[in-house]
């Protein structure tokens, strides 16, 4: 039965909290709420974006203090980059010889050698560098082996190392590389050898800035996966 106003059992619809006139209201007090909540992420988000993204980058960087080392081990790409970093550094004095490993450069080796072709690769270009800037072809050593990835380089230079009674290593690649190609190194050298990083100043990754180049956001990402592969399943 339908009770009209002032009658027992009559409830106002509009004012009890329940009917609809208050649940409307209930609702634009949720949704301003709401509304607030998403502004003050969204500032905090543009205003803590910048450093967050920096030490995404930064992650990705490491560089030791340089200290006098047997070799030093330029790894390859980043051309020219990271051989210029390598013959600073052995101009200052920092170690005697510079070694690099070849790598497979071509996608093509057997129609390259079938048609007797003399492409130069990489270490080539590398070394060809480093003699232009002085340094002496006897003081740059090029491993025979050719290597897919950085583990293939740090198993190669391994190789050297425990044939020439050496110990300790100064490792040159481009900064955003250089955390993943540390932690590779040790990996496979283990603790009796000592791994300095010295990633190329002349790298133009910059990690405070990445996200605002196509070709840096496509190495950080690439990076990070590379990271992650390494500590999940050791390669």
């Amino acid at each position: 039965m339908i009770t009209g106003y002032g009658e027992p059992g009559y409830v106002s619809r509009g004012y009890d909290g329940v009917g609809k006139i208050g649940s409307r209201g209930r609702r634009r007090r949720s949704r301003k709420g709401m509304f607030i909540l998403m502004a003050v992420l969204l500032l905090l988000l543009y205003l803590l974006h910048r450093p967050l993204l920096a030490a995404v980058g930064n992650v990705l960087v490491t560089e030791d203090a340089p200290q006098q080392s047997d070799v030093i081990v330029v790894l390859m790409g980043g051309v020219p980059d990271r051989i210029v970093q390598g013959v600073e550094l052995y101009q200052e004095g920092l170690a005697d010889n510079m070694v690099m490993v070849r790598s497979h450069d071509l996608n093509n080796y057997e129609l390259a050698e079938t048609l007797a072709l003399n492409i130069p690769g990489m270490v080539d270009i590398n070394r060809d560098i480093a003699m232009q800037l002085g340094v002496p072809q006897e003081r740059i050593i090029v491993l025979p082996e050719r290597a897919d990835s950085t583990r293939d380089e740090a198993l190669a230079v391994q190789d050297y190392l425990q044939e020439n009674d050496l110990d300790s290593l100064l490792l040159v690649t481009s900064r955003y590389h250089s955390t993943r190609a540390k932690k590779t190194f040790e990996q496979v050298l283990g603790s009796n050898y000592r791994v300095s990083s010295m990633p190329s100043p002349y790298d133009p990754f910059d990690p405070d800035s990445w996200w605002t180049e196509r070709r840096q956001l496509r190495d950080v990402f690439l990076e990070y996966q590379k990271l992650l592969n390494l500590y999940l399943f050791k390669r």
